[in-house]
């Protein structure tokens, strides 16, 4: 993968680079970028298509963002329709829609970043100077995947001794809630063992060494300075309130001569990681055709 020979430690501002800005800006145009980003990044780099359901869930939630807003807040002078006596407003269903972009954005990239920032990788930038944050950190990232993968073994195991609750929905249910029950009963008890086994082994104490594999090398250097004038950029366009937006009660967005290059700074560094990809796995195809 293109991103094994980054720095963590730059991966990590690289994906802060692109989540902020777009949850503590409402121009609309950030979100769209960052979930056309992470989309393209996603296409690029996933060794499978998405499975239905995970793509049925991301819609469902989509669609809950943008019909949730209009029907609890009727703000907004242009008015499509009324539904029980309420106006369903056109800067309603914009703000909605902004929203819907930018919480499936941060999802995505959020996957995006545990996939690529491993809890290895955790331990090496945290674990020197925050080695307790860098154990809880890593111990997060991975519980969801372990419980998972955990809770399947248990409800297999619950099948082949026939106490699992087969066919009607109540005898489901109880099966399911007796698996849940022993999976939190293992992840406690999981959670205790790997905090004593940890402590036995002498993790956190003053003066133990280190060792990461990871260096901080040239190209890593560079990355880095250009992320930080990028994202300095950015930031002077959002404190200099060129990238505000209003959606109430009109939609007016400001504009001054940050706005233009703020949003095409912001959408480089979106693009950076498709990019990146892209020319690794083209400059890998080159090689091999070669051989």
């Amino acid at each position: 993968m293109a991103y094994e020979r980054i720095h963590p430690a730059v991966l990590v501002a690289y994906f802060l680079s692109v989540m902020i800005p777009a949850v503590f800006t409402l121009h609309p145009m950030m979100p769209l970028m960052a979930l056309a980003g992470v989309v393209l990044l996603l296409l690029l780099t996933e060794p499978a298509p998405p499975r239905v359901r995970t793509i049925i869930w991301m819609s469902l939630l989509f669609l809950a963002v943008v019909i949730t807003n209009p029907l609890f807040n009727h703000r907004g002078r242009t008015e499509l329709f009324f539904l029980n006596g309420h106006a369903i407003t056109l800067e309603a269903v914009l703000f909605g829609l902004r929203n819907a972009a930018c919480v499936i954005a941060v999802l995505l990239w959020c996957h995006c970043m545990n996939r690529f920032v491993t809890g290895e990788k955790w331990l090496a930038i945290l674990g020197r100077h925050l080695p307790k944050t860098a154990l809880l950190v890593s111990s997060a990232m991975r519980l969801v995947p372990l419980l998972r993968k955990r809770g399947e073994e248990m409800r297999k195991s619950q099948q082949a001794l026939g106490l699992y609750g087969d066919g009607d929905a109540m005898r489901q249910l109880s099966g399911g809630a007796k698996v849940f029950s022993m999976l939190v009963t293992w992840s406690l008890d999981h959670a205790v063992s790997v905090s004593a086994s940890m402590k036995a082994r002498g993790y956190g104490l003053r003066g133990r060494t280190t060792y990461s594999v990871y260096r901080f090398r040239r190209e890593d250097a560079i990355l880095l300075t250009l992320l930080i004038a990028a994202d300095a950029l950015v930031l002077t366009a959002l404190a200099g309130k060129a990238l505000s937006f209003d959606f109430y009660p009109v939609l007016n967005g400001s504009r001054n001569a940050l706005t233009v290059p703020g949003l095409m700074t912001y959408g480089l560094v979106v693009l950076f990681a498709p990019i990146w990809e892209g020319r690794n796995r083209l400059l890998w195809n080159c090689y091999r055709s070669k051989i």
